[in-house]
């Protein structure tokens, strides 16, 4: 079977829900994805995310795949996609740092109160409990029991690169909570997201 009949092959299976056919498209493509983002990104960990949301779009639009001709072309069309939309988002966070700098500069964040400090915890944990469940299990485990990733994957039974990828997620699911809350980003992206 040529190479061309064997991924059309692969992809009829990945619409049917087969994790196996999915498993060797990842295979075959995640090197290449990670490289053009990388190359367009400049940062291991965002082409890292770059690779995972382009291969979940796959998995959860794979009904769509039977209107693709040419898969290759597809995924790099959707990790430009991708890419593009980390850019604009780079774009916002850095406005409303700048929004922030600018409502924050007179006030002397080092003389925070405790029922300042303790209100804040509490919101973060709150946005925390929004994550999905293996997410939060995950995130928990590393920052608040200092476990790394190795760890968590034995004590989950779970690959490490699985646990990289929970970890991207819910970094990126609390920067986002954290701005969209207004909430001092600076000090929850010190305590919760580095």
């Amino acid at each position: 079977m040529s190479e061309k009949n064997n991924e059309h092959q692969l992809v009829k299976n990945i619409i049917k829900g087969d994790a196996y056919s999915f498993d060797e498209i990842f295979e075959k493509y995640n090197k290449k994805v990670y490289a053009f983002s990388f190359h367009n990104l400049k940062n291991k960990q965002d082409a890292e995310g770059v690779v995972q949301e382009v291969f979940l779009n796959l998995w959860k639009d794979r009904a769509k795949l039977k209107e693709i001709q040419n898969l290759d072309a597809w995924i790099f069309s959707v990790s430009f996609n991708v890419i593009r939309k980390h850019f604009r988002k780079l774009a916002r966070e850095r406005k409303h740092l700048g929004k922030f700098e600018e409502t924050t500069q007179h006030h002397d964040y080092s003389t925070i109160t405790d029922v300042e400090y303790n209100d804040l915890l509490e919101k973060a944990e709150k946005i925390i409990e929004r994550l999905p469940l293996r997410q939060k299990t995950i995130y928990l485990l590393s920052k608040k029991e200092g476990l790394s990733n190795t760890e968590i994957s034995r004590k989950l039974n779970i690959k490490r690169k699985t646990v990289e990828n929970y970890l991207t997620n819910a970094k990126a699911f609390l920067k986002k909570a954290f701005v969209d809350e207004r909430l001092l980003t600076i000090l929850f992206f010190w305590l919760f997201i580095r």
